[in-house]
């Protein structure tokens, strides 16, 4: 009965940890025109405007709201995601 229980528990976290990897691995950002190093800077743009902006009302705004105002930044400043394979190790970008 232990060694049944056991075995479950086991078999549940690898098939938890597998699924987050997979899930994980198959998304990436790019932008037409610009490196993957200047995605950084328009990041920390982003989040400190957002972050700024938060603190002058912070009654009004949430976590989600600023992952949700940083993911709008970024998307403004022409930010978008791939869906790349399981297995792409090349990390080839768009083209």
């Amino acid at each position: 009965m232990i060694l049944m229980r056991n075995r479950f528990v086991w078999i549940s976290f690898l098939v938890l940890v597998i699924s987050s990897l997979s899930i994980s691995c198959t998304h990436r950002q790019y932008h037409p025109t610009k490196s993957d190093r200047e995605w950084t800077i328009d990041h920390e743009a982003c989040e400190k405007w957002v972050r700024e902006g938060i603190r002058s009302e912070p009654d009004t705004y949430d976590t989600f709201d600023e992952m949700r105002l940083i993911r709008q930044c970024m998307k403004d400043k022409g930010w978008q995601w791939e869906r790349t394979g399981l297995f792409d190790f090349n990390n080839n970008t768009a083209e």
